[in-house]
């Protein structure tokens, strides 16, 4: 059996995340129906982790597994021929067939953009949060760095039972203009942790949340903020 791992950029907008759901546009069921067209056979697509209906890929992983052996090139370009143009696969490669993208992944790195302006950015509008009102980069930067660490996020989080809430978590602030960048790099993400924390730190550095209250998330209190999915993308799956 030949185990196949892929990796691949997607435009989330389109999409109800990646995993297959009955009746909506997914991007593990797009590409999953590329792969059948091309194998002739049913195709198992197993992916790195789930996205949120709206979410970005720069960098994802997946893996499939078929009894039979094309070479990875055109394995490529049959892919890229087949799949909508908002779905891109760069890298096709043979693996070990213990690999397992979901399970052999040793880190992620998101990426959350906010542009904050008043004046709309048509091209950087479908990939950021527009927030109109000036936010305070220092009371960012602090709310960023009392994220960091090891913590335990099921207050920013929908627990998952085969997860551990408690996760060591680097972070990253980057400011050009009035683009701002949070970078969360850890070994694993609960579902929706990314984005409240996002929505927790711009209600903090909007001055709406105060300290105390982040804290409290950090206790198991629930963050009832979560910045829109658009903004957030998967930057980096570290094997």
């Amino acid at each position: 059996m030949n185990n196949y791992m892929l990796r691949l950029a997607f435009v989330g907008t389109n999409y109800s995340g990646w995993q297959i759901q009955p009746g909506v546009p997914t991007v593990q069921g797009t590409l999953k129906e590329a792969l059948e067209t091309v194998f002739g056979e049913e195709i198992r697509v197993i992916g790195c982790c789930r996205t949120d209906a709206g979410v970005h890929a720069e960098d994802y992983v997946a893996n499939f597994r078929s009894i039979k052996e094309l070479e990875c090139e055109k394995l490529l370009r049959a892919l890229n021929s087949l799949l909508p143009k908002d779905i891109g696969v760069y890298e096709v490669k043979l693996v070990d067939e213990n690999f397992n993208s979901r399970y052999s992944v040793k880190g992620k790195t998101y990426l959350y953009r906010l542009w904050n302006s008043f004046v709309r950015n048509p091209f950087l509008y479908p990939f950021s949060w527009s927030v109109t009102r000036r936010v305070d980069l220092n009371l960012l930067s602090e709310a960023l760095e009392i994220v960091s660490g090891r913590h335990d996020f099921r207050g920013f989080a929908k627990l998952e039972e085969d997860k551990t809430t408690v996760i060591e978590l680097e972070t990253k602030l980057a400011v050009s203009g009035d683009l701002i960048e949070l970078r969360f790099t850890a070994s694993h993400f609960l579902r929706y942790m990314v984005r409240r924390l996002v929505g927790a730190i711009v209600k903090r550095a909007e001055g709406k949340v105060s300290t105390g209250e982040l804290y409290e998330y950090l206790k198991g209190k629930h963050c009832p903020h979560t910045a829109p999915a658009k903004g957030l993308t998967l930057e980096r799956v570290h094997l």
